[in-house]
């Protein structure tokens, strides 16, 4: 039997084509989430209790620390300053990964001035066309076994290399299970205070060229409704040194009256941790450190067990 070039070609074309999709398919079977920045918190099952935020959220508050005070199971889902700004995109997110049965949910939102702020320009004047760029808005979901969309849209290396990851040991940067974003850094003071100044330095140049957004706030006060009708909303503003808080305390004058309005008009409580700064380690002023997640995490936990306390009295 005769086989010409042409069939000859696309049998080949056939055994390429099928050789990458079983490399791919042999690859998914090595996802390693904890490797893979936020990719954790981008599948699982639908969750009740939400922690809600940027990064310093992400890395502040441990689900398991927060447990052990209050006896709710929390799921981690701050991402960092340039995907979950309040916006209509996080919302979206948010809503996809709630279970929709949830009745009785509890839900910490985390707030500074940069999660509900603007970059002046296209930005201040088209804030939802710019959220629409990052990768929340392109994930049909944040729940399953796999998210391929995730993959897709934010793994920028080749499926291959998800082997690689699953073996690599020694990441700097792991996202637990239950969403907490575990960032190891070397705890010395000089370390410490060589990286808190140039996040400093970095910060005012780039405070100036924003302002706190009517959106944000308004996307914010929605998302709050939404989840009352959901459980109990807690808001809080986890501490940073003490050279960030003035620094955006003067820049972003309205923060506070801003938060108090919401929290006044809304019914919701909230929390200014800026008393207990000096208690803690960060990673650069900005971001606490690891080790101190436990401690920030039950002190969030105990001061929600008493005002759920005090609200009964």
């Amino acid at each position: 039997m005769h086989i010409s070039k042409r069939h000859i070609f696309f049998l080949k074309l056939l055994a390429v084509v099928v050789f990458i999709l079983l490399a791919h398919w042999v690859s998914l079977l090595f996802i390693a989430g904890h490797n893979i920045q936020d990719y954790n918190k981008c599948i699982g099952s639908p969750q009740k209790n939400l922690i809600i935020g940027t990064s310093r959220a992400s890395q502040a508050l441990q689900p398991q620390a927060l447990y052990g005070v209050t006896g709710d199971s929390f799921f981690n889902f701050a991402f960092n300053g340039s995907l979950s700004k309040y916006g209509e995109v996080y919302n979206e997110a948010i809503i996809k990964k709630l279970d929709p049965n949830t009745n009785q949910g509890v839900f910490i939102l985390a707030v500074d001035p940069w999660s509900l702020s603007v970059k002046k320009g296209d930005e201040s004047e088209y804030p939802l066309q710019h959220d629409q760029q990052n990768y929340l808005h392109q994930l049909p979901s944040f729940t399953g076994k796999t998210n391929l969309s995730f993959l897709y849209h934010n793994y920028n290396y080749g499926w291959m290399h998800l082997i690689w990851d699953y073996y690599k040991s020694g990441s700097l940067a792991i996202t637990h299970e239950d969403g907490w974003m575990e960032i190891i850094r070397d705890t010395a003071q000089a370390r410490i205070e060589e990286r808190k100044g140039k996040k400093l330095l970095a910060k005012q140049k780039e405070i100036v060229d924003y302002a706190m957004s009517t959106y944000r706030l308004e996307s914010l006060k929605k998302l709050i409704l939404y989840l009352k009708s959901k459980g109990s909303v807690y808001l809080i503003r986890l501490p940073i040194s003490k050279e960030f808080y003035q620094l955006e305390n003067g820049h972003f004058t309205t923060f506070e009256k801003e938060i108090q309005s919401i929290v006044n008009g809304m019914g919701v409580s909230y929390w200014d941790m800026v008393s207990i700064q000096d208690s803690v380690k960060y990673n650069d002023g900005h971001h606490i450190n690891r080790l101190y997640a436990p401690y920030i995490s039950a002190r969030v936990g105990a001061w929600m067990n008493e005002t759920i306390k005090m609200k009964n009295e």
